[in-house]
């Protein structure tokens, strides 16, 4: 069994190497068909070995295609302000990689099992403060669009006592509308 911080034999090819390994399999191609075009190129490295890399591989790409859905549904939910979508997407990112982390398992190299991954005091203390810092975020977040808000429904009301009174309405038509418009006895 190889030690967990030895490079397996993919990682030490050189990085050309690598990325036409990763290129053939985006594009496709199978693991007989990356090992003939390695042997073209005369590099030996195990069928295994590759199997795993490979393995690895589509394990990072489910990765990416999950974040990047997760962050096209945060745009598609969270409406048209761009710094709300901004500040929740982060706020939603942030929750993702923390629960990444939670459930993350390690791939043991030579029998490509999944381990979880424990945590010492100090991990687990940083974790806590990630989670703290995520709760403030999102209240921070949550009071800064309630007074938005607010001083846009104000704003609203302005523009409408404006216009009633531009058109000549009563005083009382007037202080009706405004109310109409904050919604309360204002």
């Amino acid at each position: 069994m190889a030690k967990p911080d030895r490079p397996s034999s993919i990682d030490r090819l050189p990085a050309e190497v690598r990325d036409l390994i990763a290129s053939l399999r985006r594009d496709g191609s199978t693991i007989d068909e990356i090992m003939a075009k390695l042997g073209e190129l005369r590099v030996d490295v195990s069928r295994s070995a590759l199997g795993r890399h490979v393995k690895s591989l589509s394990a990072i790409a489910t990765r990416m295609r999950e974040s990047r859905a997760i962050g096209e549904a945060l745009v598609a939910q969270f409406g048209e302000e761009p710094d709300n979508r901004l500040a929740r997407a982060n706020l939603e990112l942030m929750h993702s990689v923390v629960m990444q982390t939670i459930t993350a398992a390690e791939i043991d190299p030579e029998t490509g099992e999944a381990k979880p991954v424990l945590f010492d005091p100090e991990q687990a203390m940083f974790l806590a403060r990630s989670l703290q810092s995520l709760a403030s975020a999102e209240k921070t977040n949550s009071d800064r669009m309630i007074k938005a808000k607010e001083l846009a429904t104000k704003e609203a009301a302005k523009k409408a006592e404006g216009a009633a009174k531009a058109k000549g309405l009563s005083a009382d038509t007037v202080d009706f509308i405004r109310k109409a418009v904050l919604g309360s006895d204002a």
